[in-house]
């Protein structure tokens, strides 16, 4: 930052003793983020470098919960937030969240460097400082590296420089997109007739679609290959069939009477 627009800086900033952060989102700070930094004098030139660099590239260590009391994420963090930037330019040296209620829940971007670590909370870019401890242990009881950290699902807003105008800068969103992969409770990948394949992969065990059973035709005359082909039965004559029958057998009998008589 220029000699010149330090001065302009420092000029146009008021620095007040305490503050309550009763409505996050109220009055964000719309200045530079990255170059807040540089109002923390007491942080070594060469750390401010090193956070402003992670702040520009997005780089930040995780993303913690604020509540009133306590601030919770991988690490153990104080409570306390203070040096708050908000507005046009102005810094608050301490900060109070006590007219939160205990539901009352925000997000930050935490940037940590040479123990000194920066949080941007993401409704209202208020760029501010924490004190983070040791790293918290997982669940299965072995620490877990930064680098090893499950990457996040949406691009975290209020991180680097300023928005370009479009929108409110302390906004926040999640991508709501559909995931790659739909897989079944145990964890297979489904296929669905037609799509060609796969939809995603997991480690279970891929499961199909049912197939279509078509069921085989009957042979035509006779045992085809050990299928079973039940027995025809004929039908019953019906009575008119019984009646010319007979009426032919008669004229047959009437016939041979007549060859008989006539020899």
């Amino acid at each position: 930052m220029s000699l010149v627009a330090a001065i302009a800086m420092a000029a146009s900033t008021v620095t007040l003793p305490n503050c309550s952060w009763d409505r996050p989102g109220v009055n964000p700070f719309m200045g530079d983020l990255v170059a807040a930094v540089d109002r923390y004098k007491d942080i070594p030139a060469a750390t401010r470098a090193k956070l402003k660099a992670r702040m520009t590239a997005r780089q930040y260590d995780e993303i913690v919960d604020i509540h009133r009391d306590s601030i919770v994420g991988r690490y153990e963090y104080g409570s306390e937030i203070r040096d708050m930037h908000f507005g046009a330019g102005s810094v608050c040296k301490t900060v109070t969240r006590s007219k939160w209620t205990e539901q009352t829940l925000e997000r930050g971007l935490v940037y940590c460097e040479d123990g000194q670590c920066i949080l941007v909370p993401t409704v209202c870019r208020n760029v501010s400082r924490i004190a983070r401890g040791a790293l918290k242990p997982p669940a299965g009881g072995a620490q877990t590296a930064k680098n090893e950290e499950e990457p996040l699902m949406f691009e975290p807003p209020a991180a680097g420089a300023t928005d370009g105008g479009g929108g409110d800068p302390g906004s926040f969103s999640r991508t709501a997109g559909l995931p790659p992969t739909a897989t079944s409770s145990s964890g297979a990948s489904l296929i669905t007739p037609g799509s060609g394949g796969s939809v995603g992969t997991s480690p279970g065990p891929t499961v199909t679609a049912p197939p279509v059973i078509t069921l085989p035709q009957l042979p035509q005359g006779g045992n085809g290959g050990g299928i079973v082909v039940p027995p025809i039965t004929p039908g019953v004559p019906e009575p008119q069939t019984w009646l010319l029958f007979a009426l032919g057998l008669g004229a047959l009998a009437v016939a041979a009477r007549r060859r008989v008589a006539a020899r």
